[in-house]
């Protein structure tokens, strides 16, 4: 339940964020609130449309007494700790105002919450920003986050990578800004180049109070292959930053257990030399190729076989490399295929996976072991994703998009390189008779 902050007024309904509630899809029909309080933003949900139904659940007794007067029915229900009463896909809509925030295990609480939505249907949530700038101000004075309402959910890092184990597809829809004091990001410049960050980037993260994140259930998760077995798989990394490689590919749930085999290869030339020793090294039969700052959710090994074995039934057998988001030139235009949290964004597309596709992101590539391709040293540390395919295509195999989000989390900005500019160039002369070639990140004509 949020507190009406005196910055914003008008952005309240007694203590119901007026945010918050425009989140919420106008179809949404079945509305649960989650820790409902005093029943003040279902009130207003219903004015809003009044042949909504709204459900509420508040732990506190006192407050769902209240709450009973405005809501259609409430449940005293501590959720982290007590059996949900309620039938599944039974709700359009879950709202969650902040209470994410202050649960202990908030990604249980989200996987309890995603079996009560239909399909279609859709979680709401809003989050305090720990990253802002007051925030950041209170830590250097020796605060602590416990001053500001601590919570296990404190950036907007955090935000995706627990909606995504959950089994969610976080978008982050609106932003409650406070603006920071005119010199205090200049203050901060020495810092954010010690961090190597983004500086636009890191402006706009420091100055927003609140997230509102609109997060759908990932379709078909939490179920094994037909045999109820998940192999474990080869994954190579280049390497330059231990510490970009730690908070990140490393931390990936995925790989904590099971057996899986982690090849990191530090100061390649090329991505090429790095990623062709991984292939040569690996033992198991699928080899992930993933950049050193991918974060893999807990379930994505067991949807990569999914789905691997899905791509080996419609292509007969003729995989020759996978990768997560792919791109395609088309008579009728650019076609996009896959799910990826990119930063703060929701790459997502209705194209049906896994698909063949013309050119795949670099980000995660996936090949079997025995495959015959390797990559290009000239190409260094770009395009290579889309060369692979054309490579693969030149031996009868195929590049597969294939559904398996995960989360890149870059520190760097949009603007490329001069290097890709190079490997651009190679490319137009190497493949000189299949141009134009969309990929990713360019048009090569």
């Amino acid at each position: 339940m949020s507190t009406p902050h005196p910055d914003f007024p008008n952005e309240f309904y007694h203590d119901a964020d007026l945010r918050l509630a425009r989140a919420i899809p106008e179809d949404s029909r079945d509305i649960l609130d989650i820790g409902c309080g005093e029943g003040r933003l279902g009130e207003f949900l219903k004015r809003m449309q009044v042949h909504r139904r709204i459900t509420g659940i508040e732990k506190r007794r006192e407050l769902a007494s209240l709450a009973a007067a405005r809501l259609d029915a409430v449940l005293v229900n501590d959720i982290e700790r007590d059996t949900l009463p309620l039938e599944a896909e039974s709700f359009d809509c879950i709202v969650a105002d902040e209470t994410l925030a202050h649960y202990a295990d908030p990604q249980t609480v989200l996987k309890r919450l995603r079996p009560l939505l239909r399909p279609g249907g859709h979680l709401i949530a809003a989050l305090p920003n720990q990253q802002h700038w007051s925030r950041i101000d209170g830590l250097l004075r020796g605060e602590g986050l416990a001053s500001h309402g601590e919570g296990r959910i404190h950036t907007t890092t955090d935000i995706t990578r627990r909606f995504l184990d959950a089994g969610y597809l976080p978008r982050f829809v609106d932003q409650r800004y406070m603006p920071a004091p005119v010199d205090w990001l200049a203050a901060m410049q020495a810092a954010i180049a010690r961090q190597g960050l983004d500086p636009a980037r890191f402006a706009v993260r420091t100055q927003a109070l609140q997230y509102y994140i609109e997060a759908r259930p990932i379709e078909g998760l939490f179920r094994g292959r037909d045999n109820g077995e998940i192999a474990p798989v080869s994954v190579g990394v280049c390497t330059n930053n231990p510490v970009t490689l730690r908070e990140n590919l490393l931390a990936s749930p995925c790989l904590q257990n099971g057996g899986h085999e982690i090849i990191t290869v530090e100061g390649a030339a090329s991505a090429a030399d790095g990623l062709n020793a991984v292939i040569a090294q690996a033992k198991h039969e699928l080899v992930v190729l993933a950049h050193q700052d991918v974060y893999l959710p807990a379930w994505w090994i067991n949807r990569l076989w999914q789905q691997y074995d899905k791509a080996r039934q419609i292509t007969n057998d003729k995989v020759g490399v996978m990768g997560v988001w792919g791109i395609l030139g088309t008579p009728g235009g650019i076609q996009c295929s896959g799910d990826v949290c990119d930063r703060d964004t929701l790459l997502d597309s209705v194209t049906p996976q896994p698909i063949q596709t013309g050119s795949l992101d670099e980000l995660v590539l996936i090949v079997p072991k025995d495959t015959p391709l390797r990559f290009d040293p000239a190409l260094g540390f770009h395009l290579y994703g889309t060369d692979i395919c054309l490579l693969a295509e030149n031996m009868g195999l195929q590049g597969i998009a294939i559904n398996a989000p995960c989360h890149h989390n870059s520190k760097m900005g949009r603007e490329l390189p001069a290097a890709f500019e190079q490997s651009k160039s190679i490319m137009r002369k190497k493949w000189a008779a299949r141009l134009p070639i969309v990929t990713p990140c360019a048009f090569i004509a």
